[in-house]
């Protein structure tokens, strides 16, 4: 038998509920932090856990700790993470990992420093149809690739931000941070390093309430020469509309479709692919999985499940993470290109 892994999570927001879910399940929760002490006391007395207003509060009481969850604003990410690791801990940090590289960076050198891991949440990697079309490019079954397309219509309504650290430059840094990080994320994934990047940005529906775009058109290349635009916005009226990544080839088109990245199509020139893609869509499990339900707006796949479970083989076993600190830095790194086009017009 293993002593199960000890965790604290800081940040009692709304993503918080599921981190305490998947670690109750995979380990033990010994602690909650949250600068709103009456959040804190909320989810602290729902898993009869003590709570605190402060990470370094925790740290001076703590008796027993393995690895420390950071589910607090974006901007807050890179100094909890270095301040966790330095005290002795693990850390898992919610995406968007940091905000710039140079922050990434920082927290790489204290992991060295340190000999304290940075786990990453990225957990659309897990959805099927995604895994699928990673796995068919692996193969490199798809022929000649011609364009690749992502489309991201969502839904975030006013109260979204309003007084809230959603929307303000510092906090939350931008659209594809918080909403689409997880598609920038795929694209790294599916197609390597970007070469070049151009975008244009809006403000049409939330003027007042963010600091930055609400709708974005980008254009990639990749170094590999791959071309790929990316259409995005959270000015859907009522619900999330689309999430998808569509792939057009010499052989065809694959897409992960739906609203979340949640179903697969496909429509080939290739008897022998055809076969292969009518036999792997088959075998999808619940490509109509669910979203992470907020009450008022919906966000990404809840996949959480999966993440946990490659940290804990991670840090019980040493087998490797389901992705790197690299990984994340590169999709940091693309955001802040994309975003070196910032204005709005």
């Amino acid at each position: 038998m293993y002593s199960p892994i000890h965790f604290a999570l800081i940040g009692c927001g709304n993503i918080a509920t599921e981190h305490a879910t998947q670690i109750t399940r995979v380990g033990k929760l010994v602690a909650v932090v949250d600068t709103n002490l009456h959040r804190a006391k909320i989810l602290g007395d729902q898993y009869g856990v003590p709570f605190f207003e402060t990470a370094s509060a925790l740290y001076a009481a703590v008796q027993q700790l393995d690895i420390v969850v950071i589910a607090t604003p974006n901007g807050l990410h890179a100094v909890q993470a270095i301040e966790a690791m330095q005290a002795g801990y693990h850390v898992l940090v919610e995406k968007p990992i940091a905000l710039i590289g140079a922050d990434i960076l920082q927290m790489q050198t204290v992991s060295k420093q340190t000999g304290k891991q940075i786990f990453s949440v990225m957990q659309n990697r897990f959805n099927p149809p995604v895994k699928l079309i990673h796995e068919l490019l692996q193969q490199r079954v798809l022929g000649t690739i011609h364009h690749v397309q992502v489309n991201c219509f969502w839904h975030r309504p006013a109260s979204y931000y309003i007084n809230s650290w959603h929307g303000t430059m510092a906090l939350d840094g931008g659209t594809l941070f918080t909403q689409f990080s997880h598609f920038i994320d795929l694209l790294c994934w599916l197609f390597g390093k970007v070469k070049t990047a151009e975008a244009a940005f809006k403000n049409t529906d939330h003027q007042g309430l963010i600091e930055f775009e609400d709708q974005g058109s980008i254009q990639l290349k990749f170094e590999s020469g791959i071309k790929a635009s990316m259409d995005y916005s959270v000015n859907e009226p009522i619900a999330n509309k689309e999430g998808s990544i569509t792939i057009l080839s010499s052989k065809g088109m694959i897409k992960a479709g739906g609203s979340y990245l949640n179903t697969f199509e496909y429509e080939v020139n290739d008897t022998a692919l055809s076969a292969e893609l009518q036999k792997q869509k088959a075998t999808l499990p619940n490509t109509l999985g669910m979203p992470n339900d907020y009450g008022h707006y919906k966000g990404s796949m809840r996949n959480h499940h999966q993440v946990y479970d490659s940290l804990q083989t991670a840090l019980l076993y040493q087998t490797p993470y389901y992705t790197t600190v690299e990984e994340a830095k590169n999709t940091i790194e693309l955001i802040n290109l994309i975003y070196q086009a910032r204005k709005l017009n």
